[in-house]
């Protein structure tokens, strides 16, 4: 009789126990997909953020005046990192590059403005953020495409 009263209690407990272990593998499910719903929502919601950010720098550093041409390429400028990196023909751009592109339209005013930094980080753009503004800085687009840029 003993023997069947601790029987049962065993068997009450592991079945407790897998009950448990169960309902904790569904929450660490959802925490986990919790998590990945949140990073994906920052990470659409930081690119707006650093667009301004992107454009009040390149502004400030002067782009037009003080950084380098891309060799062979019209109306593209480059820091100083993204030029090292070109004349030494590197693999790729190193964190902190930023290359500017102008695009003129067919009377030859500046239509917008294409601005690629290397920022790292964002594994579906490979490390860039990517964005296209208007001449006077308003953010047209955010580019969220793979981006493969290199020197």
């Amino acid at each position: 009789m003993r023997g069947l009263g601790i029987l049962a209690l065993l068997l009450l407990t592991a079945s407790f126990l897998y009950t448990g272990c169960k309902q904790t593998e569904e929450v660490v499910k959802e925490s986990e997909q919790a998590h990945e719903e949140a990073k994906e929502q920052y990470e659409d919601t930081i690119s707006d953020k650093v667009a301004p950010e992107v454009w009040s720098l390149i502004q400030t550093e002067d782009y037009k005046l003080k950084w380098q041409t891309w060799p062979g390429k019209k109306n593209t400028y480059v820091n100083k990192l993204a030029y090292k990196a070109i004349q030494n023909k590197d693999a790729d751009f190193p964190i902190g590059s930023i290359i500017v592109r102008e695009m003129y339209g067919y009377e030859g005013n500046l239509v917008t403005i294409v601005v690629a930094s290397r920022n790292g980080g964002n594994e579906k753009t490979n490390g860039w953020f990517s964005a296209l503004y208007a001449p006077d800085g308003q953010v047209i687009e955010v580019r969220e495409q793979p981006v493969k840029i290199t020197p």
